[in-house]
């Protein structure tokens, strides 16, 4: 697509709850890109988007009725995520791009089949790790690269989730639709940015638990842990929902000479507040979104004109599943990422 910056991209997106504000609103501030389709399971919803957003778009209930129906460019999935692994290979196999909710999928077996998807195919798909392109989350990282980078890191997530959040959702609770708790769902995004600053992951003992709505729920709601990374450096994380009151998410950084904090959105650099000095400080819908789906949304879009790498692949996206994975399966031992 490199040399067709001018011709419009057309769009859909999959999944219109809560999350589809974020991409909505991305999408339609990028240049030449047009939102054709909405699909989700209850039409209500995808309509009640389309008023409110004013798109002169279609509106579906099948995801392989609208790929058969539309001459896709791109879709956006934010559907739960056992589907999300299916619905993203289904459309790499007819050659359209692919903007996937986290996680990228819930097993091991998806991760192979996802990565041989994209090798076939023309089209590519690109993560929602928009934790990333947070203004905090890139100028620690400038301070740390400065100082020699980062030595160590840690983060934390404590979150409420009460009992309607997974029995009215359909789908979450459950190892077989959700993929597991606190580290698929809440904490995916904090263990992406310890590999973002230490590297890739290569072992880790880790334990997990389930403190709160024994009964309802069968995956955990506390994890914590430690990853060994093939830099030789070190990462600590501690994952719950079952704190009370409020959400509550930081990442620690240590380098030679600085102790940085990421904290509600918020840069410390040697516990002196230094927020970046930035315009766009958006938050759509949760304050633990972030800022960054606008500008990683508008960096896919680039890359799809450029022909440039997508600003987060598969490849990188992987690693952040692995560690939850393998946390699942560790018990107290050693095991391999």
């Amino acid at each position: 697509m490199s040399d067709k910056c001018n011709e419009v991209l057309r769009s859909a997106v999959v999944g219109c709850g809560v999350i589809s504000a974020n991409h909505i609103s991305a999408i339609l501030e990028c240049k030449n890109v047009e939102i054709v389709a909405l699909c989700d399971i209850k039409p209500e919803r995808a309509e009640a988007k389309k008023a409110e957003y004013a798109l002169g778009c279609r509106v579906y209930t099948d995801y392989n009725e609208m790929l058969a129906n539309e001459r896709l460019d791109t879709v956006h999935i934010a559907t739960p995520h056992y589907l999300h692994a299916e619905m993203a290979i289904k459309a790499l196999e007819m050659g359209i791009n692919v903007f996937l909710e986290k996680p990228m999928c819930i097993n091991r077996e998806q991760i192979a089949a996802m990565l041989d998807a994209e090798k076939k195919s023309n089209a590519k798909i690109c993560v929602c790790f928009q934790n990333r392109y947070n203004p905090s989350t890139i100028k620690a990282k400038e301070i740390a690269d400065a100082d020699g980078g980062v030595i160590s890191a840690y983060g934390s997530v404590f979150w409420e989730r009460n009992e309607p959040y997974y029995t009215e959702s359909g789908w979450r609770g459950a190892y077989a639709t959700e993929g597991g708790g606190v580290m698929i769902n809440q904490a995916i995004h904090t263990i992406d940015l310890l590999c973002y600053y230490l590297g890739k992951p290569e072992t880790l003992i880790a334990t997990k638990a389930k403190h709160h709505l024994k009964g309802v729920i069968e995956v955990e709601d506390t994890c914590e842990g430690l990853i060994n990374f093939d830099t030789g450096k070190i990462g600590n994380f501690y994952a719950t929902t079952s704190f009370h009151f409020f959400d509550s998410t930081t990442v620690f950084l240590k380098t030679k000479n600085h102790v940085i904090e990421m904290r509600h959105g918020h840069l410390y650099v040697d516990f002196e507040k230094c927020d970046p000095d930035v315009e766009d400080t958006r938050v759509i819908g949760k304050p633990c979104y972030g800022s960054g789906h606008f500008v990683l949304i508008k960096e896919f879009y680039n890359a799809l004109r450029s022909g440039a790498e997508m600003p987060v692949t598969l490849e990188s996206a992987q690693w952040a599943v692995r560690i939850l994975l393998a946390a699942y399966g560790s018990n107290d031992n050693e095991v391999a990422v």
